[in-house]
């Protein structure tokens, strides 16, 4: 099966420095000519997916209907695909969150821990969501499958620990419209003998790649 998770394009918020997490914004003018890019560059590849999910978040939703209005398939919502809740810091600048919330500024500033900011998604319940999403696509479709997915910069973490089947989180800087590509069978995917070995079965084609955006 193939699997592809898309970042969304450029918000309002994200060009504004602001933390978005729930908040709804649409996107920006640049978002929409970046998910317009992300659609040329499919056709430029010859690729056309199965199946298409989002997000139900607004930035997403249209990135999604932007990036596949070529073909013309239903998106279907996955509320596991929506981004992490960043609590009171949700469409708030950095100013703003340290003139507010001092005192979670400050433990967030110094632990990067999200579990001190008030009301935001626990780490640990991220982890389960992104297994949960992970797990619903593999068993809803097979091999022959292509699944195009568009979620966000947060939780994209997590989906990618929860894929590589690692406990520790690693960072990284993710672009607007980036692509996470890659191939895995299946019908393989629970078994605990030599095929967890083979490469040839689990395939990371593209990580990270905005290219399309140069």
């Amino acid at each position: 099966m193939k699997l592809i998770f898309i970042r969304h394009a450029q918000s309002m918020a994200n060009a504004a420095g602001k933390w978005q997490g729930r908040g709804e914004t649409e996107l920006s003018e640049l978002g929409r000519q970046q998910a317009e890019k992300l659609r040329e560059r499919f056709a430029a590849e010859g690729f056309e997916p199965t199946h298409v999910y989002s997000s139900p978040m607004i930035r997403t939703s249209e990135t999604a209907r932007i990036a596949t209005a070529a073909w013309n398939y239903p998106i279907t919502p996955l509320y596991d695909l929506i981004e992490i809740d960043v609590g009171v810091f949700s469409g708030k600048n950095w100013e703003e969150v340290q003139a507010q919330y001092p005192e979670a500024a400050r433990l967030y500033h110094e632990t990067r821990n999200w579990d001190h900011v008030p009301e935001a998604e626990p780490m640990a319940d991220r982890r389960v969501r992104a297994e949960r999403a992970i797990n619903q696509l593999i068993a809803d479709h097979t091999n022959e499958d292509k699944i195009l997915a568009f979620t966000h910069g947060g939780i994209i973490h997590y989906l990618f620990a929860a894929l590589m089947g690692v406990d520790r989180l690693w960072g990284m800087p993710v672009g607007n419209t980036a692509m996470f590509d890659f191939d895995l069978d299946v019908e393989r995917w629970h078994h605990s003998d030599s095929t967890l070995l083979n490469t040839n079965l689990w395939r990371i084609n593209r990580l990270n790649d905005s290219s399309h955006l140069d």
